[in-house]
């Protein structure tokens, strides 16, 4: 058994709070890859020893467009591209990358999906409407043309690519019934289903989607709208700060749902000249309609998360799970194999709380074995253990491991590095187990490298909102 594909998710490269940036002490964006990026690979590398290249997979928010300058995250990618293919080293994965988009990055899809409607108006063709969403099974068509030029910029890698697909990705053995599918998780949050809830609130009716089509068609254009080109935004977007921490305080979010909807208000009086205080029906005006739908949307989501902020899954997020499994999902599997897969195995990101598990969904026959990538960026500085990263696993036979590379270190420790499983026997979880053990002096040095930085990075918060408050309080006093 060899593993054929690693998945990466929530990077962020660019953002100054992710772990994998390298920063100089100027603030401006290194050339070079961190010791952090430096000393991962370098445990990569010793793990799969002289073993078959894996394919790499970005499951999104790998680049951080949605709050940082898409000059940051293109130097950071670079720094990626660097450690993992090193010019005079050897290189970690195949030259193959597949990039599944999430929220901060969904940008990166609607270039795909814009450059694939002019190729075909330029072959004379006239489709009806832009692609919303790639096929799950088989590998990507669409290329990345950001990652594509940016690794241009390295004239060894000439023959490698980046392929995207959205907003799901996986393979599948029709023989063994198995499949592994992986998805940013972006949709299993209300938040970035904020126009279906809206039409399910219009309607009276069913909120969550039924197909993926008609998740992406309706959501889509929110996402990109409003979450996914803040870094270019100048001083705003900076301003806008980290979604997770807005999430973890009652004010901040309360705030953050009323800018949403002014902007929202705004941008249909400024563009479209419709006067958001035009009444509608029974004195409710358009503005009351759209704060409304924002605060059952974006302001009950933030409270979710402030709410199962201390530990990786709450009632909620299962049942939004089960949905997006056994509804959309299951659909667009059945259309594609024909019938779902008797075994199937489902990889996210998107919470930065990683965990394995496994779940029962309706329409399969077997436990859905479910992994959570976690993220490398530092979310608070009042650090929870649920917080960390993981690299998943995903075997030639469609076994999946999740390579557990750290927690936030609440006691001032950090857990080693380790192969873990949903549960089931594993042959991938004993075979890789045993590799990381082999490579053991490696990830020490990574878990140490990870640890002084978290240090490092939660220091600087606290230094940064003790002068923030201090500065308050002279405002308030004068």
């Amino acid at each position: 058994m060899s593993i054929a594909q690693i998945v990466l998710s929530d990077l962020h490269l660019g953002a100054r709070d992710s772990l994998l940036t390298n920063v100089q002490g100027g603030g401006e964006i290194a050339d070079a890859p961190g010791d952090v990026l430096l000393s991962f690979a370098h445990g990569l590398r010793e793990t799969l020893a002289d073993g078959e290249k894996p394919q790499l997979v970005l499951l999104g928010d790998a680049l951080d467009l949605g709050l940082s300058p898409f000059g940051d995250v293109s130097k950071s990618f670079l720094q990626l591209i660097d450690a993992f293919f090193p010019k005079n080293g050897r290189e970690i994965f195949r030259r193959d990358i597949v990039y599944v988009a999430g929220n901060h990055d969904h940008h990166l899809w609607r270039m795909a999906q814009d450059h694939r409607f002019i190729t075909a108006l330029q072959a004379g063709e006239m489709p009806g409407d832009l692609e919303p969403i790639t096929p799950i099974i088989g590998q990507p068509v669409h290329s990345c043309r950001l990652m594509g030029s940016l690794i241009a910029r390295r004239p060894y890698l000439a023959d490698a690519s980046v392929r995207i697909a959205y907003p799901n990705w996986g393979l599948a053995d029709r023989d063994t019934g198995r499949a592994v599918v992986m998805h940013h998780g972006h949709y299993l949050d209300g938040m970035y289903r904020a126009l279906s809830n809206l039409r399910g609130f219009l309607d009276n009716g069913e909120a969550r989607p039924a197909t993926m089509h008609q998740l992406e068609a309706e959501n889509g254009p929110w996402i990109d709208f409003l979450w996914s080109d803040l870094g270019s935004a100048g001083d705003i977007g900076g301003a806008a700060g980290s979604l997770y921490q807005t999430m973890l305080s009652a004010g901040a979010s309360h705030d953050f749902a009323e800018s949403v909807a002014r902007r929202i208000t705004g941008g249909l009086n400024s563009k479209l000249g419709i006067d958001p205080s035009m009444e509608l029906k029974y004195g409710i005006t358009l503005d009351n309609l759209l704060r409304a739908a924002v605060v059952l949307t974006a302001g009950r989501a933030a409270e979710r998360q402030r709410e199962g902020y201390g530990h990786v899954l709450g009632e909620a997020e299962i049942e939004d799970i089960g949905w997006y499994l056994g509804t959309p999902m299951a659909a667009q599997l059945r259309d594609e194999l024909g019938e779902l897969p008797s075994e199937l195995q489902f990889v996210f990101g998107h919470t930065h709380k990683p965990f394995q598990d496994e779940l029962m969904v309706d329409g399969y026959e077997r436990p859905v074995g479910v992994f959570n990538t976690g993220g490398w960026v530092l979310d608070e500085p009042t650090l929870m253990p649920v917080q960390g990263c993981a690299a998943m696993l995903v075997s030639d036979d469609l076994e999946v491991a999740s390579l557990r590379l750290f927690n936030d270190p609440t006691d001032g420790t950090m857990a080693p590095v380790r192969v873990e499983g949903s549960g089931r026997v594993s042959r991938l979880v004993e075979e890789t187990g045993a590799a990381v053990e082999r490579a053991a002096s490696h990830w020490t040095d990574f878990s140490r490298v990870v640890h002084a930085r978290i240090v490092e990075e939660a220091d600087a918060r606290v230094r940064h909102l003790l002068e923030t408050s201090e500065e308050s309080l002279r405002e308030a006093a004068e």
